[in-house]
């Protein structure tokens, strides 16, 4: 069990280190729209500025395939960035899913989360935490995954204000 999740978390690392910036814009075609000069990736930018996320490195659309397990025709615009640390559990994911790929959007980010959970879960138990308390979240098309916090005495005023910096964008 040991040697997999070393393994699985070198992989995340090393394909974190390759990645480039991935986030693609697009237009809602239904449900709730964020409002004018919001996007998935300004709510991902403010997520990381006033929460903090270590070591980040954005999603590219490789990541977006093999740690988030979606397809770049699956989502109209995405964003994100994750630790590339094997030391966090940290993960802000946003994603505008196409209207007919939502529940498919949810459920790829619902399977990281339980990944993350699982890789964390007899690691290091502030992070096995953190993952724990983890949360997708559905505004219309838009899905988020948040795994984030500063310390066990925030996880959950952090999650908090993830999910208002959501809100106050729609």
């Amino acid at each position: 069990m040991k040697k997999w999740m070393v393994r699985f978390l070198a992989a995340i690392c090393c394909l974190s280190m390759l990645a480039g910036c991935g986030s693609q814009e697009g237009q809602a075609t239904s449900g709730k729209t964020m409002k004018e000069g919001e996007s998935v990736q300004t709510v991902v930018d403010q997520i990381a500025e006033e929460i903090g996320i270590q070591m980040p490195a954005d999603v590219d659309d490789s990541i977006l395939k093999d740690i988030f397990y979606l397809e770049t025709d699956q989502v109209e615009a995405y964003a994100g960035k994750m630790a590339v640390t094997m030391t966090s559990a940290d993960n802000v994911m946003a994603v505008q899913a196409k209207p007919d790929q939502v529940e498919t959007v949810k459920e790829a980010l619902e399977r990281r989360l339980t990944d993350v959970q699982n890789a964390f879960a007899q690691y290091l138990p502030d992070q096995s935490e953190k993952a724990q308390k983890g949360q997708v979240v559905q505004r219309g098309n838009y899905v988020f995954l948040l795994i984030l916090g500063e310390s066990s005495d925030t996880y959950d005023s952090d999650m908090e204000r993830a999910i208002q910096i959501i809100d106050d964008a729609f």
